[in-house]
């Protein structure tokens, strides 16, 4: 007798084809295959992208006012001073941060290491870069 092997087919969810199992992909936890063909998954896979690319780009909505698109003048000034005041208080607390570690963890000249005596050569380096170039002037907006 000859040793005849019995072919599994299955039908593709997508094209209802009766297709082998080589040409769906196998699902490497359950060791089955997918629902549909590699041809309609690819195709499917395609547009999926595609169409999640077009609807992220252009449809996203933003959860927060757009300067540079905002018409009026008054409510544009009003989102750039905010935005001013946001990134100052940002730089004042990162600069009060970095003050208080270098006076908390003051090094010893024997034991100098780590990120205190970083932390203190940077605020050095911070404030002769400010006496150096003085007051900053204050940003004022015509009316």
């Amino acid at each position: 007798m000859k040793n005849s092997e019995v072919q599994t087919l299955f039908v593709c969810g997508c094209c209802k084809r009766s297709l082998p199992a080589s040409a769906f992909y196998i699902n490497k936890k359950t060791g089955l295959p997918g629902n549909y063909c590699k041809e309609c998954r690819k195709t499917v896979s395609r547009n999926h992208r595609k169409n999640e690319k077009r609807s992220l780009a252009y449809d996203r909505e933003s959860n927060y006012p757009v300067i540079t698109s905002t018409e009026d003048p008054m409510l544009r000034r009003e989102l750039i001073l905010h935005a001013l005041e946001t990134v100052a208080a940002s730089i004042e607390r990162k600069r009060r941060k970095v003050r208080e570690s270098a006076f908390e963890y003051e090094p010893d000249a024997e034991s100098r290491s780590g990120s205190a005596f970083e932390s203190g050569s940077e605020l050095k380096s911070e404030l002769q870069l400010q006496s150096k170039s003085g007051p900053k002037p204050e940003l004022e907006l015509a009316d």
